[in-house]
């Protein structure tokens, strides 16, 4: 389905874009210095979508809510406290401390528990997909324990399996079902496009989750923790296996061990809470077509980057032109040639603007 709704916009915007021009005005008002990144929940937050939303109602969309075309979305927000925080791997008796932001990370996506003291079990991918009869838990004792996975999956599987059942939610959905209480995660080096010294950074930024707690994809985690692949073998010491045993096996396509690792991991996390509401903006291009007008096709893209963080070569402000005010900018110029066209698809366009992404 998104793979379906990407080729839909890209023709759109092939057939009736001829010089990018409006295009590139759009990216350049939301990418602008004074923007200072579109903080999700920000001033300038508010005004990109004041801006986006303008722009619908000139390209002749409907509101998509009885409130107009932005939407208020309310946020919980998580901060790292790392001088108040640990992690450690407890073996044989000894403690092995772990410097948060070389070895390790804690990952804020689910609100943890002050403190954990868990075992450590390995399970492989971590996917439990009916569909394909997998399931990397069967036999595996997690009651109380950590899931130690690798952030993959088989390429053996079709692609629309793959996005679904590889997300964290997915995959903690598993977890928990089968009494695990936390994660490590561990990427293939081989796919890693941004070196763990460039990501490592973003662990002090803040972390968000919808408020509604209906909607908590991780209720229950206490704790995530994203590994270094760097120093992943501290966490197989004793085991009988290693992690380059592992990756090599992963990229040679073939099927992983899964077994109890001879550790416990010891975790303090220190949060700072608050929250904050941020804002989609939402509008409808009706279809032509009565007998279809109530089937959507979705044009989406995410409104809101990073802020203001650590200067890169002096400039602090992350101004977020390819990510992703370059997509807000697509579905704009897509709607406002539609418009200028007189064209209306038979099925309704939502053109939708999501914050939060």
């Amino acid at each position: 389905m998104k793979r379906a709704i990407v080729a839909i916009a890209i023709t759109i915007a092939v057939s009736v874009s001829a010089n990018g021009d409006t295009w590139w005005k759009h990216v350049q008002f939301l990418a602008d210095d004074s923007m200072r990144g579109r903080d999700t929940g920000s001033p300038e937050h508010k005004r990109a979508a004041e801006y986006v939303a303008a722009e619908f109602r000139k390209s002749g969309l409907e509101p998509a809510g009885a409130g107009g075309f932005i939407q208020p979305v309310a946020f919980k927000t998580r901060r790292i406290d790392e001088a108040h925080s640990s992690l450690a791997i407890i073996r044989d008796g000894r403690t092995m401390a772990l410097t948060l932001g070389e070895h390790a990370n804690f990952s804020l996506r689910a609100d943890p528990a002050p403190a954990v003291d868990a075992p450590l079990v390995f399970v492989g991918h971590g996917l439990n997909v009916p569909e394909q009869n997998i399931n990397d838990l069967d036999g595996l004792n997690l009651k109380g324990a950590i899931a130690v996975y690798i952030g993959a999956t088989p390429r053996s599987l079709p692609s629309v399996l793959q996005a679904h059942f590889g997300t964290a939610a997915e995959r903690w959905r598993a977890f928990r079902a089968a009494g695990a209480v936390g994660t490590i995660t561990i990427a293939n080096p081989r796919n890693v496009e941004t070196p763990w010294a460039q990501t490592t950074g973003s662990r002090l930024q803040p972390a968000m989750s919808l408020a509604d707690p209906s909607l908590d994809d991780y209720a229950g985690q206490q704790v995530a923790i994203t590994m270094n692949p760097a120093h992943a073998n501290m966490l197989f010491e004793g085991s009988g296996h290693t992690f380059d045993e592992i990756i090599a096996l992963e990229n040679e396509r073939k099927p992983l061990p899964r077994f109890a690792l001879p550790a416990r991991v010891s975790a303090r996390v220190a949060v700072t809470r608050g929250q904050v509401e941020s804002r989609n903006v939402a509008g409808i291009l009706r279809g032509s077509d009565p007998a279809r007008r109530d089937e959507y096709v979705v044009v989406s893209a995410y409104l809101d980057h990073v802020g203001v963080g650590a200067p890169v070569a002096g400039d602090a402000s992350y101004n977020g032109a390819m990510d992703n005010a370059s997509g807000i900018a697509a579905i704009l110029d897509i709607a406002g040639r539609l418009h200028a066209a007189g064209e209306r698809p038979s099925r309704s366009l939502l053109f939708l603007a999501v914050t939060g992404e």
